[in-house]
């Protein structure tokens, strides 16, 4: 048997790297990764296989190959296959990666879209094994899937990044969960910066690492609102106690105007230095004594806590939260985590955790009240209890009502009724009520979809 194990990022070719070493991805004949790259422009994002390091990581693979050189120029985010040619498209994949007639197991990321849900697609019979997608693990299944691709499931593999939490992902086909423990990860990493000769660095000053992410980019934010969240996390890495910044832009983001930050950080006394963006955020956490680590809502934010020990702080949630479109927009879970346990880090972790469940269960029901149906006396009773400053917080009121839990102000009906009778008279008239109506209801489209 052939395990094809198919990522998009160097995270992603980690955490199957430490799920293998922790004996977790079973005993295959061969495994073959599949890399490619979903960056928004990737012809200026190099190859995760280019990437410092990546080498130690991919020797736990027999074969490496590349998806994006096969497709090109089609790029692999967009690569979709019609039902009459799927037969076509497995014999093809199966003589251009030279796999033979061998049965396959396919190891996926990010199932609901491509490549991986065309690759699924494609290798109809093979059973999927998921790999974490990171915190967005903890979260619902973005895209209902049919009965028939969860009989194909064989569980799923994740990295354990808040100790005590359970993923929701897939939960609602009765999956199997199987975390990755931080050691493996952290050895990998330890092993990936020694052989790429990356050194060990002493600064001078305390140094902080700023993660810079590409929400603008994926057109959740303006390039000016992301650039004054990097400005406030020199602030709150000064605040750590840090001399020094190492600002580490995205690897997937395009290039970017640095000059504001570096004029914002010499302004507040601080050494700044822009790293690499090949450079792992993983290596630098490896690499440099960090007095901390500085982010919006990154899972790196995470796995520099959780596995690396170091403290860390997030920028942003609030104006993240009302910038997330749709409702079920899957950055909320990743937010939602991150800003909880960022406003609670003073508490004791295990009641924190305990709490974070139940609300993270809550607010992934109110995104997926289909799949996740079961859940709805569990987010009604978590609600029913919250503090309205939480609901508030995590919860849109539009979403309350629409599902009328705890905290709804008004019945769907009622907010239908009104609709229908507004959309047969002048606007002048009903724009007024409209407004009101979408203060408590939120936008049509934006809380109904």
């Amino acid at each position: 048997m052939i395990q094809l194990t198919a990522v998009t990022t160097l995270f992603g070719a980690a955490s199957a790297a430490a799920a293998i070493d922790a004996g977790l991805m079973g005993e295959p004949d061969e495994r073959v990764l599949v890399i490619s790259n979903n960056a928004p422009i990737p012809e200026v994002v190099p190859s995760l296989a280019d990437t410092p390091g990546a080498q130690a990581i991919l020797s736990r693979f027999d074969r490496v190959v590349d998806l994006g050189e096969l497709l090109s120029p089609q790029q692999p985010s967009r690569w979709k296959v019609f039902a009459i040619d799927v037969p076509m498209q497995e014999r093809l994949l199966r003589r251009y990666w030279d796999l033979g007639d061998q049965p396959v197991e396919l190891v996926l990321e990010s199932v609901h879209v491509p490549p991986a849900a065309t690759i699924a697609r494609i290798f109809a019979n093979a059973r999927i094994r998921i790999l974490s997608e990171g915190l967005m693990s903890y979260g619902p299944t973005r895209d209902p899937q049919p009965h028939s691709f969860g009989q194909r499931l064989e569980g799923m593999v994740y990295l354990d990044l808040v100790e005590g939490l359970d993923p929701l992902l897939l939960s609602e086909h009765g999956i199997s969960y199987h975390p990755v423990a931080p050691e493996h990860f952290r050895g990998l990493m330890e092993e990936a910066c020694d052989a790429a000769g990356l050194p060990r660095v002493s600064d001078e000053k305390p140094t902080a690492l700023v993660l810079g992410q590409y929400l603008a980019a994926l057109k959740l934010i303006s390039p000016a609102r992301e650039s004054a969240m990097q400005v406030r996390m020199l602030e709150e890495a000064k605040g750590l106690g840090a001399g020094k910044v190492l600002f580490k832009p995205h690897p997937s983001a395009p290039s970017t105007n640095t000059a504001a930050l570096i004029e914002a950080a010499h302004a507040a006394g601080l050494e700044i230095e822009v790293v690499d963006p090949r450079v792992s955020a993983e290596s630098m956490m490896v690499t440099h004594d960090l007095v901390g680590v500085v982010a919006g809502f990154s899972t790196a934010l995470a796995t520099a806590q959780r596995i690396f020990g170091l403290p860390t702080r997030a920028v942003g949630s609030e104006l993240m939260f009302g910038a997330l479109t749709p409702y079920q927009n899957s950055n909320r879970i990743p937010l939602t985590i991150i800003d909880f346990l960022h406003r609670n880090r003073d508490r004791d972790h295990q009641g924190v955790v305990e709490e974070l469940g139940r609300l993270t269960a809550a607010v992934a029901y109110t995104m997926q009240p289909d799949s996740l149906v079961r859940r709805r006396a569990e987010a009604a009773a978590y609600l029913e209890q919250a503090p309205a400053a939480i609901r508030g917080r995590y919860f849109s009121q539009g979403r309350l009502n629409k599902l009328q839990l705890p905290g709804a102000t008004v019945p769907p009906v009622a907010i239908r009724a009104a609709r229908a009778a507004l959309d047969r008279v002048p606007p002048q008239v009903s724009q007024p009520a409209y407004s009101y109506i979408r203060k408590v209801r939120g936008p049509r489209g934006k809380d109904d979809s």
